[in-house]
């Protein structure tokens, strides 16, 4: 009898530390997922105004042995997936008669108001080192949307005052690619 209590008390004081120092584990999905807001997006392209008017003059970028290209940089907040808020400078360069030059380089934030199957609208404010500021609307779609690149046409309506010049409107076309 004295054998079956201390194998009993054996056997109780040996488990006892198992029991209560026992870990089990829990069945898991893995870690959380990533919020996927806010996202940043970095993006770069080139520019080409097509045409600019006012009350006195229409002006096309090919005209009077003139051309013009803009290179545009900037950053994307994307807050969800039907909002966002871009950052954009660009300097543009202008070619006369064989002479070329950074003549102008535009400021121009704004929010973007994303829709389904890669459509955007970018209402940008604009501040231009030339003396003129205005607003650009631009209409953007992305083209091959992939994991981390993705390139992108747009077309852009720029409005401007300012300088002592009349005010104007144009279009302009961008193509470029954006870096997620």
């Amino acid at each position: 009898m004295k054998k079956r209590i201390r194998l009993f008390f054996a056997t109780f004081f040996i488990s006892i530390p198992g029991i209560v120092f026992c870990q089990t584990t829990v069945p898991t999905q893995g870690p959380p997922a990533a919020a996927p807001y806010p996202k940043l997006v970095v993006y770069t392209c080139f520019f080409v105004p097509i045409v600019s008017t006012n009350s006195t003059t229409t002006t096309w970028n090919t005209s009077a042995n003139t051309f013009s290209i803009g290179f545009a940089t900037g950053i994307n907040i994307l807050t969800s997936d039907r909002f966002g808020f871009s950052f954009d400078v660009s300097p543009v360069v202008t070619t006369t008669k064989g002479l070329s030059k950074v003549n102008n380089f535009i400021f121009d934030p704004g929010p973007i108001f994303r829709f389904k199957k890669g459509f955007a609208i970018i209402t940008r404010m604009a501040f231009e080192t030339a003396g003129r500021f205005g607003e650009s609307t631009v209409f953007s779609k992305v083209f091959t949307p992939a994991k981390k690149s993705s390139l992108f046409l747009s077309l852009g309506i720029p409005i401007r005052f300012g300088n002592n010049l009349p005010a104007s409107i144009g279009a302009t076309i961008f193509f470029g690619v954006a870096f997620k």
